[in-house]
């Protein structure tokens, strides 16, 4: 959805905030084992990310009727403020990734797990802004590459690359759409 400049940049102002506010909350009374758990959790949390940002990509926001239209918007203005508002998307992780790993799991777990989506979350949309509204740079030649396969998926007529941090997802459901004569990343 278009946002106004300042809902768009909010997510780096509350999801810091929030993420702290999960640590805190995990890892209060914590025993000595549990640092390291809520770290591994956090971990996990940022490969489902990965995931996550694939699937979401592929499925909802090209095939799903809702959606599409407004990521076509995306396609059709890349250097709009698109994205969704942060406190819906605080809440949907919070619902989907919190409240279940609690409830199955511990407190631990799931503020770590969380926090990991979350921080995936950040660095997805900090890595999809720099692509759209930043020049290449020889000092950044990782997000160069990530913004060559961006790029691809925006201008291809072939459906593919849907990762946008990671190829990962893309080469392991074979939608990897490869440059003219070359490798893919």
């Amino acid at each position: 959805m278009l946002l106004s400049k300042f809902s768009y940049y909010a997510d780096y102002v509350a999801y810091p905030i929030v993420i702290t506010g999960l640590g805190v909350l995990g890892l209060s009374g914590a025993r000595e084992h549990d640092a390291a758990t809520w770290l591994g959790a956090g971990l996990a949390g940022f490969a489902l990310w990965t995931f996550m940002e694939y699937v979401l990509h592929r499925i909802v926001l090209h095939r799903m009727p809702y959606f599409s239209p407004m990521h076509d918007l995306h396609h059709k203005s890349p250097l709009a403020y698109i994205g969704t508002p942060t406190l819906l998307s605080v809440s949907v992780l919070l619902g989907c990734i919190l409240a279940p790993t609690w409830y199955f799991s511990d407190l631990v777990v799931a503020t770590g797990l969380t926090s990991g989506v979350m921080v995936g979350y950040v660095y997805y949309g900090l890595v999809h802004h720099i692509m759209h509204h930043f020049r290449n740079s020889s000092s950044y030649p990782y997000l160069n590459g990530l913004r060559a396969v961006h790029m691809r998926h925006h201008y291809s007529a072939k459906a593919g690359n849907f990762g946008v941090t990671t190829t990962f997802w893309d080469h392991v459901f074979g939608t990897v759409i490869r440059p003219a004569g070359g490798k893919a990343v």
